[in-house]
């Protein structure tokens, strides 16, 4: 999202705005996975307050490394707080099969849920998966999905997120009841290399910022940017010897 100053995406998508290629070596794997320790030591601690955010940069970072296994463990932790891009990314693993037995009725399961808030290119991919489905794919599909958005739809996950944002706002160092009015500078140590007159420090002020301190304008913020983003989602195609 060039569009959006590159603070935005580094706070309300950690993980970065691109859906992973359909790219044959690495079916599930989005440029954004790959980052330099720098990177993640920032994008940690600018997520510190939202699992959501945490566990998905967690998860992509695992994806760039290849430590499938870890990726999903954390995109589902991520899922579990209405992260929709965490999701999307756990449907392209069962989908293709990557980290996982492939499993298309449950690969549309998570789409599904992935494109619950209507967002345009999730949307299209579930309805991708949904036609290279046959019928025992699609009943199974119906089955599995209910137990997922009963622990994973916005009903329940978007409440565990405010919670953790709500939670956040009380520590924040302006107030112990969480008033922040702007003028606080708040400085953190670099993780990269420190040169002579430069601390190697950075802002971490925009984590305070107003739309992150509101569960409300966050998830207004986040639907703005998917509902406008471009995500690359790929062909659904059926299982082989379907």
């Amino acid at each position: 999202m060039e569009t959006l100053a590159s603070i935005l995406i580094a706070t309300a998508l950690a993980a970065g705005p691109t859906a992973p290629s359909a790219d044959a070596a690495h079916p599930v794997i989005a440029s954004s996975d790959r980052m330099t320790r720098e990177e993640l030591d920032e994008r940690t601690r600018m997520s510190a307050n939202f699992p959501n955010e945490l566990h998905r940069l967690y998860g992509s970072e695992a994806a760039g490394r290849g430590h499938w296994t870890t990726a999903l463990q954390q995109f589902r932790l991520a899922a579990r707080y209405a992260d929709k891009y965490s999701q999307h990314r756990i449907s392209l693993m069962y989908w293709h099969g990557v980290g996982v037995e492939r499993d298309p009725a449950l690969a549309y399961a998570w789409a599904d849920l992935a494109a619950e808030r209507l967002y345009p290119n999730f949307v299209v991919l579930r309805e991708k998966m949904w036609m290279a489905l046959d019928e025992t794919e699609r009943a199974r599909a119906l089955q599995v999905g209910q137990p997922l958005y009963d622990e994973y739809a916005d009903e329940v996950a978007k409440p565990r997120l405010a919670r953790a944002i709500l939670a956040g706002v009380r520590e924040i160092t302006g107030s112990r009841t969480g008033f922040f009015d702007g003028r606080l500078q708040v400085i953190g140590p670099g993780g990269g290399p420190h040169f002579a007159g430069d601390p190697g420090n950075f802002d971490l002020a925009p984590m305070y910022a107003g739309w992150r301190r509101d569960p409300a304008r966050y998830w207004a913020v986040e639907d703005a940017i998917w509902a406008a983003g471009s995500v690359e989602v790929g062909d659904a195609e059926r299982a082989p010897g379907r």
